[in-house]
């Protein structure tokens, strides 16, 4: 009788095993030339799912015209490469500086800020002390009218009136790369 439990719980532990090891999420390194922009489209999984992940500045390139950046959006479905009209979430922004001026003493300054529908971004002033590179964790949630932006320990909720949802992840000037990013209903 024994081993028949141990059985079963061989066999529960084996099937259990692929579900813990899916859930870490994928990779997207978003990598654009200067004055350039990458854009992934994911699907939602109806109107009420998180997504969830890490985000992180990895290099800029040479700024001219645009500021280095990154983006991850709930928005309302748009032609590709075209703004969404409605959108809710977040960006990382990079400014080079003089390392010297900086009282980080790094040439980047990064910003972490909420945006939503093409309103000015409300920043996170503690987000521009801290060292470039350092990994963002996020959660960004839709509950079908309105989007939750978690960034460190800053919440904003932000209404969002879309029936067809997308999941926008956009870059442009740098290397910014998104880790165990995950879509869950």
């Amino acid at each position: 009788m024994n081993i028949s439990i141990l059985r079963f719980a061989a066999a529960f532990g084996l099937v259990a095993l692929p579900s813990c090891v899916s859930a870490t999420g994928i990779t997207y390194d978003c990598d654009t030339a200067s004055g350039h922009f990458s854009e992934l489209i994911l699907p939602a999984p109806g109107n009420r799912f998180t997504v969830t992940g890490n985000l992180q500045l990895n290099a800029i390139a040479p700024v001219d015209k645009y500021a280095p950046l990154a983006r991850l959006q709930i928005a309302s479905e748009s032609e590709p490469g075209q703004s969404p009209t409605l959108f809710a979430g977040f960006t990382l922004t990079a400014l080079p500086v003089d390392a010297k001026k900086n009282p980080t003493g790094q040439p980047v300054i990064e910003m972490l800020a909420f945006n939503v529908n093409g309103k000015d971004d409300d920043v996170l002033p503690s987000s521009m002390i801290v060292k470039p590179g350092t990994v963002v964790p996020f959660v960004v949630s839709f509950d079908g009218s309105n989007v939750s932006v978690k960034l460190n320990d800053a919440t904003r909720l932000f209404p969002l009136g879309t029936t067809q949802p997308v999941v926008r992840l956009v870059c442009s000037t740098g290397e910014f790369l998104f880790t165990n990013l995950a879509i869950k209903q």
